[in-house]
């Protein structure tokens, strides 16, 4: 009865979609079918496909002989409808003339898609759906292209968490194209499903809340959390869930696994998630031996694999100290450090007992590999021996991974290749027991054109042009074709600028670094000059002028004690001031308006840096200690009453002491991708000591602390300390913010997180927390009062302008007199 039924249905469906007909006269007999020669074909209501087409897909030919009724029309309606570009399709007979039959294939064109819409959603999301789904012109509207579509807009939104889509297809005739159409989609995402709530079954071992913060959503829905969301989307569960196992098996739980795991749709938007553990058995380490070890004894590699008996079976601890220690201290980093290119260890389990499990590291050492060759491709402008000389590794020298890393770090500290695009590629030749070893680098640009203006001090704005070459070339001047456009590639540091706001300030300066002097070792030798007038509005040509005028050369050089991240420098510096009737900003502390001061010093500065990545810095630190002194002329003039001296022959030669550190670390949080959260403490300190107590302190060299760290006008070799929240210099002279002081501090925490990290911008936000203070004397000096400011900002790091950044701080200990909260702009310049 059930196979009758289903011949019924199947006999009903072909004769409305397609059938064969008798024309007038003729009596189709299906229990008689009749021999017929085919005379004559003719195609009806074929406006747009040719009859010939029609003619060949069907398979039917004149003088062909056919059964009426039989297969042979079946077929060829089979064979039209298959190509779904027809809505009807019949075969009738049109005349009979003894045997042979004319016969006329009806049919019913399909329109063709002229172009659709999409409306109900926002353009972000129909612009994605445009790319997800395959609506293409010209394209047959079927059932089934309408059921694909509709299938791909519900599986675009059910991976982002829509439950509840609903679709709707209208098709409307295009009055400019016959028989197109247009499709018009209207698109109801409906709410976001959420979790109602996440069960766990079968965890004895571990609580619920602590499982149910490794996945996606973390927390259930109604739940107050801020930091988390209960919206389902099941992509993100599905990536998040291998941790429940993960954190089963660091805890020595090696066979646990999922028994299963169910998401239950309660309505269009709630859903609950269930998940059964298997947890097994909790395992521990037993006996642990090496095998295969000859250049180092057991009880060493014991040592640096820190596990002993009794300990939880941890496979990712083991894997850790065996391979890929973020720290270096693992037994593959041991050896491949040591030449031992082609070390292998595999721990085996060679036996299960109870809950103890017994391990085999089986040792391959092989030999000793040495360095063949090393090769950089990429520095399409960088000069091959300004990469090559940055590389630790060697030709002759033995294998080190740590070598190679380390390469890795100097190639991106240049500042002319791309950090993200740096990639090592080792070569092995085990016959001869040889490595060549190639770098690749991806040049980005690294000069810098500064167009900007900025705001700040009195003066208010002022315009800067300027132009560092840090990839410059003086080789090359004097080379025919070395210019293009400008001499690059040796890694000599160019720079010019320019500052003006018109007739109050003006400022020009010059620096030129050569990195490696000589070309052997990474000693550096830095020439600067400088020139600045300060004045007033006036045109006058006797207004009044505060003129600076100075020169550093200095010489640096890279250490290999305590390790070769120190580095040490030492630069001779002469400024000139002198003043013209300048009766202003620190005119009354010098005691003079006409005169000239001089100042003569020599700077000592040791540091050390081991900061990954010269913008955006996820790990090391960065220390810095200087010592600037000027010759004490006052020594040499014990018989003289400096108490009343004129001030203008007292400080005719400047004499001081000054002290300054700074440090910085970077701790970057673990994470699965490139984009690192950045913890970054920071410490400032800055002392100025005097040889003379009654010549005292003078106006020169002191610290300013307060504001954005930009400042126009730098008068008497200001040292200019930002802490955002204040204003400029109000923590150091909070009645004007025109004055330094000897002493200051200030501490800081900032939180980075990366938008974007790569060749042609850095972009990252960060949230800060600053304290600091200034005092006119040691015996006021109090690390603890200091004045505190919080704040949000973010940094864009661009390869032709340098760092561009806006912050907005809130002030915590203002006076009534100061503003609570502003914002701190910059251009080109880091605070």
């Amino acid at each position: 009865m059930k196979r009758i039924l289903v011949i019924g249905l199947l006999l009903s469906t072909l004769i409305s979609v397609g059938q064969i007909t008798g024309g007038t006269g003729v009596i189709l007999d299906y229990d008689n079918p009749q021999k017929f020669e085919i005379g004559g074909l003719n195609v009806v209501g074929n406006k747009f496909t040719d009859k010939n087409i029609v003619l060949l897909m069907s398979g039917l030919s004149v003088g062909q002989t056919i059964m009426i009724p039989g297969d042979d029309t079946r077929t060829a309606i089979e064979r039209l409808w298959k190509q779904q570009l027809f809505s009807d399709i019949e075969i009738a007979i049109a005349n009979t003339q003894g045997s042979k039959v004319y016969l006329n294939i009806r049919v019913v064109e399909r329109p063709r898609l002229s172009k659709y819409s999409i409306k109900g959603l926002r353009k972000g999301e129909t612009n994605s759906i445009r790319e997800e789904i395959s609506l293409k012109k010209n394209q047959l509207i079927t059932e089934d292209l309408i059921n694909t579509t509709r299938r791909e807009i519900e599986e675009y939104f059910f991976e982002k968490g829509f439950y509840g889509i609903k679709t709707t297809f209208t098709k409307e005739e295009d009055p400019e194209k016959p028989n197109f159409e247009v499709l018009r989609i209207a698109v109801s995402k409906g709410k976001k499903v959420k979790v109602q709530d996440v069960v766990f079954e079968g965890n004895n071992s571990i609580e619920s809340k602590k499982l149910r913060r490794l996945i996606k959503p973390k927390r259930k829905y109604k739940k107050i959390n801020v930091f988390a969301s209960s919206k389902f989307v099941n992509d993100v569960y599905e990536e998040t869930r291998p941790q429940i196992v993960q954190l089963y098996n660091t805890m020595g739980y090696r066979d646990a696994k999922l028994k299963y795991d169910s998401v239950v749709r309660l309505n269009e938007n709630r859903v609950n998630i269930k998940i059964g553990i298997e947890e097994g058995t909790k395992y521990y380490f037993r006996n642990i031996t090496w095998v295969g070890n000859q250049k180092y004894r057991s009880s060493l590699l014991d040592t640096l694999l820190g596990i002993t008996r009794g300990d939880v079976y941890d496979q990712s601890r083991l894997e850790t100290k065996l391979f890929m220690s973020p720290n270096g201290f693992d037994v593959s980093s041991l050896y491949m450090d040591d030449g031992y290119l082609f070390f292998n260890v595999n721990p085996v389990e060679v036996l299960v007992e109870n809950d103890s499990i017994d391990l085999e590291l089986r040792i391959y050492e092989g030999k000793q590999a040495t360095v063949n060759r090393v090769t950089i491709v990429g520095n399409d402008k960088t000069s091959d021996f300004v990469a090559l000389r940055a590389i630790r590794t060697r030709p002759g020298d033995k294998f080190s991974r740590s070598d190679i890393q380390r390469s890795m770090r100097e190639l991106a500290q240049l500042g002319f290749f791309d950090p993200e695009g740096l990639d090592v590629n080792p070569i092995p030749n085990p016959q001869n027991g040889t490595v060549d070893i190639e770098y690749k680098v991806v040049e980005k640009p690294s000069d810098q054109i500064e167009a900007s203006g900025g705001w700040g001090g009195v003066g208010g704005f002022v315009g800067t042009l300027g132009l560092t070459l840090n990839n410059f070339s003086s080789r090359k001047m004097f080379q025919k074709g070395g210019w293009s456009p400008i001499p690059a590639g040796d890694g000599q540091k160019l720079a010019i600028r320019a500052q003006s706001n018109g007739l109050q300030y003006q400022g020009y300066s010059f620096s030129f670094t050569e990195p490696w002097l000589g070309g052997k070792k990474p000693n550096s030798l830095s020439v600067s000059v400088f020139h600045n007038i300060q004045s007033t509005f006036s045109t006058a040509a006797d207004r009044p002028k505060f003129k600076t005028t100075g020169g550093t050369i200095s010489f640096g050089k890279q250490l290999k004690k305590p390790d070769d991240y120190f580095f040490y420098n030492a630069s001779l510096t002469y400024q000139r001031y002198r003043l013209q009737e300048w009766a202003y900003s620190g005119a009354a502390e010098l005691g003079f308006t006409n005169g000239i001061a001089n100042n003569l010093s020599l700077i000592n500065t040791f540091g050390r840096n081991s900061t990954n990545h010269p913008i955006y810095p996820t790990e090391g630190s960065n220390f810095t200690a200087s010592w600037q002194v000027t010759p004490p002329y006052s020594w040499f003039k014990k018989d003289q009453d400096f108490t009343n001296m004129d001030p203008q022959d007292k400080f005719r030669w400047i004499e001081l002491s000054k002290y300054k550190f700074s440090g910085q670390w970077f701790m970057g949080l673990p994470s699965k991708g490139k984009r690192k959260l950045v913890i970054a403490p920071g410490y400032k300190f800055g002392a100025i000591d005097i040889f003379n107590n009654d010549i005292g302190y003078s106006p020169f060299e002191m610290f300013k602390v307060g504001g954005s760290g930009l400042s126009n006008f730098v008068l008497y070799g200001t040292d200019i300390v930002s802490q955002r929240g204040y204003d400029e210099g109000r923590i150091s002279d909070p009645l004007y913010g025109t004055s330094g002081k000897p002493i200051y501090t200030k501490y800081s925490l900032e939180i980075r997180y990366p938008l974007t990290v790569g060749q042609s911008s850095t972009i990252y936000a960060q949230t800060f927390l600053e304290a600091g203070n200034a005092w006119s004397s040691f015996k006021e000096f109090n690390p603890f009062e200091v004045r505190r400011a919080g704040g949000v900002g973010v940094r864009l790091f661009l390869p032709m302008f340098g760092l561009l950044g806006v912050d907005y701080a809130w002030a915590l200990d203002a006076s009534p007199f100061e503003q609570t909260g502003q914002f701190h702009f910059f251009i080109g310049q880091q605070f």
